[in-house]
């Protein structure tokens, strides 16, 4: 398959389809796949994944739930937990990482934690083996993406993609198709980003047909997609499908 990290709700369409959609994930040889936490106040989720989480809430899905759920799933490839704060404050970290030890997470994605709020947090996280990816805004200066990059740093092609790379936001906003980036700014953006860091990129929000998806490939970064694809799976579709893969 070509490259691609998507992006899935754990507890949409059910918490009881995620370990054979990451069963299916692995059979198609991604190296990598975002599970999202539903959230009852979703700040950057557009109306697709909004929905997603409520209707996961609305089942009586809760963190430790999917957890629990990644900790049953024998074939995954790596996960990287897309989450906000406040769930993962209300847990603990020490409870978190204990749920995180049996589970095919490698990298956390917390939306809305600024970089340098919660040190400790992150710290404490990093020592347990579970590094904070990266979240580049196209109002992150080189500057502070420097800064950002170096103390979250890239532990080198030893270790999982899910460990290494950085997320470039490709436009402001919240997820989803409607309002698709620009993609000569994305490219400009990537060749400033390649300047100051050799790790991998994937670039996200907005991505949903075949022609961004190559654009974004030919620039030399994953794209990431994940509106689409809750869609097109809380319809029933495969993983496959939802990815148009041949």
């Amino acid at each position: 398959m070509k490259p691609v990290l998507p992006f899935i709700m754990a507890g949409s369409p059910s918490l009881e389809r995620l370990p054979a959609l990451l069963a299916e994930a692995a059979a198609l040889d991604l190296e990598a796949i975002e599970v999202g936490l539903p959230h009852s106040d979703p700040i950057a989720d557009g109306p697709v994944l909004q929905a997603a989480a409520q209707r996961a809430i609305a089942r009586g899905v809760t963190p430790v739930q999917v957890l629990e759920c990644l900790a049953r799933c024998p074939s995954s490839p790596s996960v990287i937990l897309f989450s906000y704060f406040n769930p993962l404050l209300q847990l603990g970290t020490g409870r978190l990482i204990a749920l995180l030890r049996p589970t095919p997470v490698r990298s956390l994605l917390i939306v809305d934690l600024p970089h340098g709020e919660e040190a400790e947090f992150e710290r404490e996280l990093r020592a347990a083996g579970y590094p904070l990816v990266p979240l580049l805004a196209p109002t992150t200066s080189l500057d502070r993406a420097m800064r950002l990059l170096q103390e979250r740093p890239d532990p080198g092609p030893s270790v999982p993609f899910a460990q290494r790379f950085a997320y470039v936001v490709a436009r402001l906003g919240v997820t989803g198709a409607a309002g698709a980036p620009d993609l000569g700014l994305v490219r400009d953006r990537l060749a400033a980003l390649r300047k100051i860091t050799g790790r991998p990129l994937t670039v996200g929000f907005g991505l949903a047909d075949a022609v961004s998806l190559e654009s974004v490939r030919a620039m030399g970064a994953v794209p990431v997609v994940g509106s689409a694809v809750v869609a097109a799976l809380y319809e029933g579709k495969s993983l496959r499908a939802a990815l148009h893969a041949e």
